[in-house]
């Protein structure tokens, strides 16, 4: 979907800041390692405070600034040409706070990257998603929606609780089950079809 050489650099870069600090995998390379399907651009993770400063103190050292973005409430550093979102305890908007991730352990380890569960990134996608649904990044949240639904092994009983906990109004459910719903050429990206992996989708999660 992005180049290849977008995406090889990206990957470059987030193979460096695994040497700088600790920290959970989330976005489109949190999809990836869960699926092995589209690869992403950008870079987002959560962080805690005390992994968050020492990462700060990597990239200064290395000419790159970490900017403060109150609008969006998270930190941004620009690595290589490599957009790098980092989202804090204290410094973010997410529909699942980092501080939840860390202490209940919403992770797991894969290839030595900790990655937030399937579960957890379909609520961050569908977040997403709703915000910039008609955006070349929307329909990259659609297709990250899909991946997950059809090659993650996402639990449902979990998806649910974590529903009822963090989406009150249902908004993220909406998001999720359109994409399912309305997505046609995003199934293609990941080589599907909606008249087959689209009806089974939908059957699946009809009652979300």
């Amino acid at each position: 979907m992005w180049r290849d050489e977008v995406v090889e650099r990206s990957w470059r870069v987030l193979g460096e800041l695994r040497g700088f600090a600790d920290f959970v995998l989330i976005g489109g390379w949190g999809v990836y390692f869960w699926t092995k399907k589209l690869k992403s651009r950008d870079i987002d993770v959560y962080i805690d405070q005390e992994n968050f400063y020492r990462l700060q103190s990597e990239l200064t050292q290395r000419g790159h600034a970490l900017k403060r973005n109150v609008r969006l409430l998270k930190f941004e550093a620009l690595i290589n040409d490599v957009e790098v979102d980092i989202y804090t305890p204290f410094m973010s908007k997410l529909v699942v706070p980092c501080s939840d991730v860390f202490e209940r352990k919403l992770y797991s380890v894969i290839e030595g990257f900790k990655v937030a569960v399937p579960e957890v990134l379909l609520l961050l996608k569908a977040q997403a998603a709703q915000d910039r649904w008609h955006a070349e990044k929307g329909l990259k949240d659609r297709v990250d929606i899909i991946s997950l639904l059809k090659f993650a092994d996402v639990k449902l009983d979990m998806l649910k609780q974590l529903l009822r906990e963090y989406d009150t109004q249902h908004k993220l459910r909406d998001a999720i089950t359109r994409a399912i719903s309305e997505s046609r050429i995003e199934y293609r990206y990941l080589g599907l079809a909606y008249e087959k992996d689209g009806v089974q989708l939908k059957k699946s999660y009809e009652n979300l």
